[in-house]
C-alpha cells in the first residue's frame, strides 16, 4: 500500500466510527448539537410494527408533501369541531410513527388530531434543514386541519425535543400557528464529541403565556439534561417548567419511546392534562 492510500485510509476510519454512531445510537448531548435515535423498547434496529393501516386504530391516516418535507397526519374517525390538534416531533432518525404509535393512538384516542412531521431523511447528517423542513410540512398540514385559536400543542422528544422548542419560537416569523403548549421531552442537540449541532432558536421568541415543559432524565446518557435547562431559563415570556425524571424506571433517554405504566404516568398523563386545559 502507497503512503497516499494508506492516509486515505486512517482519514476515513474516523468517519466511518462518526457514521455508526450516529445511525445507532443518535445525535443528541449536553446541549452541544443535534440530538438522538428512536430505537424502540427494548432495542431494535426496526419499529415493530403492524402494518400501516392498523398503526393508530381507529384513525384516518392522511400524508402531506413528501420526503423530509412531508408529515402524516392522523384524526380521529369523527373529530370534534375544534378538536385540539397534537404536532408531534420524533428523535433523531425516528420518521416513521410507528416508533412513537402507542402513544400517537393514545392522543387520538382521546379526540386530538396528531401530525408526525418527518423532517429528515436517510442518511441523517443533516442538522440544519430539519426546523425549515418542520415549518413547511406543517403549512401542508395545517391547510388539510385547520388550527384553531389556542388549541395546538406541540410535542417532541429528543431531537425533537429541542425541534418543539425551536417551532414555538419561529411560528410567528414564519407565518404558522403558535403553540398553546410546548411539551419537550429529553431534548438534546448534539452528541458528545461529534461537531453536528442542530442549531437553536432562541426560546425567548416563544410567545408570552405559552405552556412550556422541559423533561430530562437524570439517568439520560445521551443528552443529558442541559437542552432541556436551557429551554425552560430562556423561554422567559412563557409560563416555563423544567422537572428533572428521577424515577430509575424512565429517567434513561428511551423512556419516552416506551408504552408501560411508569413511562404513561410519567410522560403520557402530564400531556393529557396540559391538552385538557387548552381553550
Amino acid at each position: 500500500m502507497n503512503r497516499t492510500r494508506a492516509l486515505l485510509l486512517v482519514a476515513a476510519v474516523p468517519l466511518l466510527v462518526v457514521l455508526v454512531v450516529l445511525l445507532s445510537a443518535a445525535v443528541g448531548g449536553d446541549e452541544q448539537p443535534a440530538s438522538s435515535p428512536p430505537p424502540p423498547p427494548p432495542a431494535a434496529s426496526t419499529p415493530a410494527r403492524a402494518s400501516q393501516p392498523d398503526l393508530v386504530p381507529g384513525a384516518s391516516q392522511l400524508s402531506v408533501g413528501s420526503g423530509p418535507r412531508g408529515a402524516t397526519i392522523f384524526r380521529p374517525s369523527d373529530p370534534e369541531p375544534d378538536a385540539p390538534v397534537v404536532v408531534f416531533l420524533h428523535g433523531w432518525g425516528g420518521v416513521d410513527p410507528a416508533f412513537y404509535a402507542p402513544w400517537i393512538a393514545h392522543l387520538v384516542d382521546r379526540g386530538a388530531t396528531v401530525v408526525y412531521p418527518a423532517y429528515q431523511e436517510a442518511p441523517f447528517l443533516d442538522t440544519v434543514s430539519p426546523l425549515p423542513n418542520t415549518l413547511v410540512a406543517l403549512r401542508l398540514a395545517f391547510e388539510r386541519v385547520p388550527v384553531a385559536r389556542g388549541r395546538l400543542a406541540v410535542v417532541g422528544h429528543s431531537a425533537g425535543g429541542a425541534l418543539a422548542a425551536d417551532y414555538a419560537a419561529s411560528a410567528h416569523a414564519a407565518g404558522l400557528p403558535a403553540p398553546a403548549v410546548v411539551y419537550s421531552a429529553y431534548p438534546g442537540r448534539s452528541l458528545r464529541g461529534i461537531p453536528l449541532r442542530i442549531p437553536m432558536v432562541s426560546a425567548r421568541n416563544i410567545a408570552a403565556g405559552t405552556r412550556v415543559v422541559a423533561l430530562a432524565g437524570a439517568d439520560d446518557q445521551v443528552v443529558g439534561t442541559r437542552t432541556a435547562r436551557t429551554i425552560a431559563r430562556t423561554a422567559t415570556r412563557a409560563r416555563a417548567t423544567f422537572r428533572l425524571v428521577r424515577d430509575p424506571r424512565v429517567d434513561d433517554h428511551r423512556a419516552p419511546q416506551r408504552a408501560d405504566a411508569a413511562a404513561r404516568r410519567t410522560f403520557w398523563a402530564p400531556l393529557d392534562r396540559l391538552i385538557a386545559a387548552l381553550r
